[in-house]
């Protein structure tokens, strides 16, 4: 980690983040999760990306170095009552959680479910010190998942997915 650490406060959380050792991991990453795997459901996340991730989503991924467009993981869970798509996801940054609850709660020996901040009726988002699918421009750093909820709307003309 470089020199660089910034604090950063989000909901019930209290980070310190390097941004810039994270922009630079990033601008290793020729694409994110959704490109690299092409599959329509995550096509149809990658077309909506922009709307998808609010101002203040993209304020707060600006503040911790993230590049919006280089998820680590999308995936899809289904269709909701109202008609949108539930999709899930993380991206990883350099730094560490000073405080709050960690957003990885255990519900069962092998089982956890996201305790996420609602940003909105449509999107969410909380930390995690539990890191996934860590890409190789990330790996041997200090690591925060931000994991991420959203209803998103088929778009793609392709059949749309119950």
């Amino acid at each position: 980690m470089s020199d660089a650490l910034k604090s950063v406060e989000y909901g019930r959380w209290k980070l310190r983040s390097d941004a810039t050792a994270t922009r630079t991991a990033y601008a290793k990453l020729a694409a994110g999760s959704p490109q690299e795997c092409g599959c329509e459901p995550c096509r149809n996340f990658a077309a909506q990306r922009n709307t998808i991730y609010s101002r203040a989503a993209g304020a707060l991924f600006e503040a911790l170095g993230i590049r919006s467009d280089r998820e680590a993981e999308i995936y899809r869970m289904g269709r909701v009552e109202s008609g949108r798509h539930l999709y899930g996801g993380w991206f990883h940054f350099v730094g560490f959680i000073v405080s709050g609850a960690d957003a990885a709660k255990q519900v069962s020996e092998n089982v956890w479910r996201p305790d996420l901040e609602s940003e909105s009726e449509n999107f969410g988002l909380g930390f995690t010190s539990r890191v996934h699918l860590v890409r190789e421009p990330f790996k041997g750093s200090p690591l925060v998942q931000l994991e991420f909820k959203a209803h998103v709307p088929w778009i793609l003309e392709a059949k749309e997915p119950q």
